[in-house]
């Protein structure tokens, strides 16, 4: 009694920020690929889930993990030259995973995206992978995040 865990479901450390792009124009695909190459890579290896939304020179940031290696990768994320006016906006514990099926999901209206989002509509029927109610709230926080970075 009193155990109200759901079985495969587990509290996950959760932490968003939101940061102003640094990239060139005329760098940025280059430099973005490589980014989520190597997120992919190490978060994978980590045990880091999450999404990166991409909207005009606004990065918002989810990472779910242990919360000792989230604090790390933040840090060093905060470090990055890529970026800066880095904003931690929330970090606590969550009940589950949002973006469990991903090591670094690129979130956007871009082409590229894993899940496209139309920064003034909800989430795409496009999205390869089905949005579930939990992470389409996340989804839509992270556009407010990035509407209120660049005063849409």
């Amino acid at each position: 009694m009193g155990d109200t865990a759901v079985p495969g479901r587990e509290a996950v450390f959760r932490l968003v920020y939101r940061s102003s792009v640094r990239l060139l124009p005329e760098l940025r695909a280059a430099a973005l690929a490589d980014i989520f190459e190597i997120a992919r890579w190490k978060n994978d290896a980590l045990g880091v889930t999450g999404a990166l939304l991409i909207w005009e020179d606004v990065f918002v940031q989810v990472l779910e993990g242990e919360e000792s290696v989230v604090r790390t990768l933040y840090a060093t994320i905060h470090a990055d030259h890529r970026h800066d006016h880095v904003a931690l906006l929330d970090a606590d514990v969550a009940p589950e995973r949002v973006f469990g099926g991903w090591s670094m999901a690129r979130v956007g209206n871009d082409h590229g995206a894993d899940i496209p989002v139309e920064m003034d509509r909800e989430v795409a029927a496009a999205a390869p992978r089905p949005v579930d109610t939990v992470q389409n709230t996340m989804l839509d926080a992270m556009r407010e995040y990035a509407r209120d970075a660049v005063g849409a």
